[in-house]
């Protein structure tokens, strides 16, 4: 058997050292180009282009709006309280904010507070329309939403004529009047619902293309069938102009057509 050296232990040590550092270096690297990888990726993966920015609108799109509208939106609420029927125009943040607080026990207060934050009302009005309803298995729908022109000075009705608009794009006729028709409905008739007086309303939200409409026309049908209506005129075209209301009841037979 041959022995070996001291030199020859210590030079065979050495390299088989030196070896093995290689190979921890090249084993510890990998992992770190690994992570430094998944890095880059979650940066510019896709979920930091969700829609956090730009979140679903609350409400109900109106399909359907005349010329003069640039968009309509709506929201539906309850209450506990039992309450008269009610239209209300809100032509200002801190109007709707007093009209909130005055409704305290609505079911859904969070997503009517953020559909009323989400209204500019610069270019937009809210109109909540709400009545009585024996269950709450009722909502009000609306129905329909126009624009009217109003009566000329010598009487003869203007309702046929075509509507016309400036260069800046705005309403040549100041009479004209925005129209909605509503409805309390039941929600599902083979629904069982306890009997409970309920408050049931719906909040409209119209954005015109140019500034606002001063006054407003409303007729709410309830579920027995009675109609009121109300004409809501602002006393100029600011948004912190208060409102005159002219309302009367009547019976669903005594309703009158909008085309009238």
């Amino acid at each position: 058997m041959t022995r070996l050296s001291r030199r020859t232990m210590l030079c065979t040590t050495t390299t088989v050292v030196g070896l093995s550092a290689g190979c921890l270096a090249d084993d510890t690297s990998q992992p770190a180009d690994d992570d430094g990888d998944d890095a880059t990726d979650d940066d510019n993966s896709s979920p930091t282009d969700n829609t956090e920015n730009n979140p679903d609108p609350v409400g109900d799109a109106i399909e359907d709006v005349p010329d003069g509208l640039a968009d309509g939106r709506t929201l539906t609420y309850q209450s506990s309280t039992s309450g008269e029927p009610d239209i209300t125009v809100l032509r200002d943040a801190d109007r709707a904010a007093e009209w909130l607080d005055e409704r305290g026990s609505l079911r859904n207060a969070d997503a009517v507070a953020t559909f009323i934050d989400a209204t500019d009302f610069e270019m937009s009005i809210l109109v909540s329309l709400s009545d009585e309803a024996p269950t709450p298995c009722y909502e009000v729908v609306l129905e329909a939403i126009t624009i009217e022109a109003g009566e000329s000075g010598d009487g003869d009705s203007s309702a046929s004529k075509p509507k016309t608009s400036d260069s800046d794009g705005r309403n040549a006729d100041e009479d004209e009047t925005l129209v909605l028709e509503a409805a309390v409905h039941e929600t599902a008739e083979d629904q069982v619902c306890a009997q409970t007086i309920t408050t049931v309303g719906r909040l409209v939200r119209v954005t015109f293309e140019s500034e606002p409409l001063t006054t407003v026309s409303a007729t709410l049908v309830g579920h027995d069938g009675s109609t009121y209506g109300a004409t809501m005129g602002s006393d100029s075209g600011s948004a912190s102009a208060s409102s005159t209301v002219e309302s009367e009841w009547g019976s669903g037979s005594d309703r009158q057509s909008s085309d009238s």
